[in-house]
């Protein structure tokens, strides 16, 4: 391991130095947590009896309060609902002292992701989701808020869950705006075509979200090098991080294909993960750190989370706990 690398571990105890945009899909997550001990004689399904219902900030929000356990820096932008879901998940944003004064309330109802987990299995889930497109006036009024403020960002994490914020003209539009103010790009990407993330610094999409992008699968690590480096070629990326659950990640620069082993040691619930990969990952950036550094770190942070039930975030000292110093 690098100096380099070891040489943050004292900076991540502080990180309030650093301030990340994220812009996103937000959503709440609930969660009930349930004890079975009959099956239903209406139908062959458990009957769930309710212990407790939780709730967790989701998706984009996830995200920023990955970044606030982290003890960034961090303002939410997006769109919420005028609903109960959207009370509750305000709420649950400022308890995790996220700022929210840039979530633009819409028409369209908050997206809520309604798990039932029993004996700490996933039962069931229920979403609830967009039913229209968002108004013209919510995406112009959306992306002004972004453009007069982004000069105040070190980076800026595009979080996409194709739930309809994240049109290609609204993509491009924040990239641009966040190029010409000089914020690093980091984007979680979703859908068949990357195309609207074209002249990101860092994409980090999971391997089958990777093979959905290039339509294909890939048997060997050759071919996927070939493919993941043609795809970073097509989108002008500084580096393409590809996530391979048990393989560990896979970093692509200009001249090189670097695979690094996962950091998990037991699994129990992989609910965010990723969400806190490219939290970590933006934060080294910020630091300073090669990709594939930045890669490590956030691999730490997923093998922390992954081993919680439910959704998780890492905190500064758990992940210092786990670097080799």
């Amino acid at each position: 391991m690098s100096n380099t690398f070891t040489s943050i571990l004292p900076k991540l105890s502080s990180l309030s130095h650093l301030r990340i945009m994220v812009v996103g899909d937000s959503m709440l997550d609930e969660f009930h947590w349930c004890n079975v001990n009959r099956i239903s004689p209406e139908a062959p399904v458990p009957v769930c009896s309710v212990k407790n219902t939780t709730l967790a900030p989701g998706g984009a929000a996830n995200v920023a309060a990955n970044l606030a356990a982290l003890n960034v820096n961090v303002d939410l932008f997006g769109f919420i609902g005028s609903d109960s879901s959207g009370d509750k998940l305000s709420n649950v944003l400022s308890k995790h002292s996220i700022n929210t004064d840039n979530l633009i309330t819409t028409t369209q109802p908050t997206i809520l992701k309604s798990r039932i987990i029993a004996h700490q299995q996933h039962v069931a889930r229920l979403d609830r989701e967009p039913t229209g497109a968002y108004s013209k006036q919510e995406a112009d009024q959306l992306l002004a808020s972004i453009q007069n403020s982004i000069s105040h960002y070190q980076a800026i994490i595009i979080s996409d869950y194709l739930k309809g914020l994240l049109t290609p003209d609204i993509t491009q539009a924040i990239i641009e705006c966040a190029k010409q103010a000089g914020c690093l790009i980091v984007v979680d990407p979703k859908g068949a075509s990357y195309k609207k993330y074209t002249r990101a610094d860092y994409i980090t999409p999971n391997y089958s979200e990777f093979c959905l992008a290039t339509k294909n699968t890939y048997d060997t690590e050759e071919a996927l090098k070939t493919a993941a480096h043609q795809l970073r070629n097509e989108l002008q990326l500084n580096s393409l991080i590809i996530t391979r659950s048990e393989k560990g990640m896979s970093i692509v620069t200009e001249n090189s294909f670097e695979t690094i082993p996962t950091q998990a040691q037991e699994v129990f619930d992989i609910t965010g993960a990723g969400d806190t990969a490219i939290a970590s990952l933006t934060v080294g950036l910020c630091l300073n750190l090669f990709p594939h550094e930045a890669a490590i770190l956030a691999n730490y942070a997923a093998g922390i989370v992954v081993s919680k039930v439910g959704t998780a975030f890492v905190t500064p000292e758990e992940l210092i706990s786990v670097i080799p110093s």
